[in-house]
């Protein structure tokens, strides 16, 4: 474990602003006795995001400002390296998919199964806009930062892959709620994609990689899916 005890009150800080910033928001804004039901609620969510973001930057600011220069150093291959390792984390995605549904069909079990945001079937609107920003880009950015380059302060080499992951999975599982063998065959794909995530950073040293490389993921797999499916 690396410095760790400064790593893990970030990573703990973190983890606290992703699931109670908007619980806050709302109470704070009837402290304040604000009246926001005139605001389409869609605008309000990517407000809380924004907010959630610049609270989470404040906390990695260092790490994210080091990544994305050296990142824009070399723009054009290292756009290229997160499309291929999109590619191959989508491909590896459609088979833990396939595995899992057998799992799950096997304990007799319902498999909820992945989902993603298809921008591309929607009209050009405010709404489009809202959700591009925060769907494709806000909320996997925090996600990857959180939950990868979080994680991996804390530990080195594969220990802190496999851990990027399990916390991530974990998290879900406190968002989905339900029996133990529901939940440990839903995780399972949440699980492998930020392994997954994980070994992209730790391969370029650099969160930036795989912050673009999830945005891809959440951008164009729906897609993908359907043309392939």
């Amino acid at each position: 474990m690396k410095n760790g005890l400064g790593y893990l009150i970030k990573l703990i800080v973190s983890i606290l602003l992703i699931m109670y910033t908007e619980t806050y928001f709302w109470r704070l804004m009837n402290a304040l006795d604000i009246n926001l039901s005139n605001i389409d609620s869609n605008i309000i969510s990517l407000v809380i995001y924004i907010i959630l973001f610049a609270l989470i930057f404040l906390v990695y600011r260092a790490e994210i400002k080091s990544a994305f220069s050296k990142f824009d150093n070399k723009i054009g291959t290292n756009l290229l390296y997160t499309l291929v390792a999109f590619i191959i984390i989508f491909a590896s995605m459609m088979l833990t998919n396939y595995i899992v549904k057998v799992l799950a069909n096997a304990f007799s079990v319902n498999y909820l199964g992945l989902s993603f945001t298809n921008i591309f079937n929607k009209p050009f609107n405010i709404d489009l806009i809202v959700i591009f920003l925060k769907d494709i880009i806000i909320i996997p950015a925090i996600k990857v930062i959180v939950f990868v380059l979080g994680v991996n302060n804390l530990f080195e080499g594969k220990t802190g892959i496999f851990f990027s992951g399990l916390l991530y999975a974990l998290y879900k599982a406190y968002i989905i709620k339900g029996t133990f063998i529901f939940l440990l065959i839903n995780v399972i794909p949440y699980l492998i994609l930020f392994i997954l995530l994980s070994y992209v950073y730790k391969k370029n040293s650099n969160i930036a990689f795989s912050i673009i490389t999830y945005i891809f993921y959440e951008l164009f797999a729906s897609l993908l899916i359907g043309k392939l499916m």
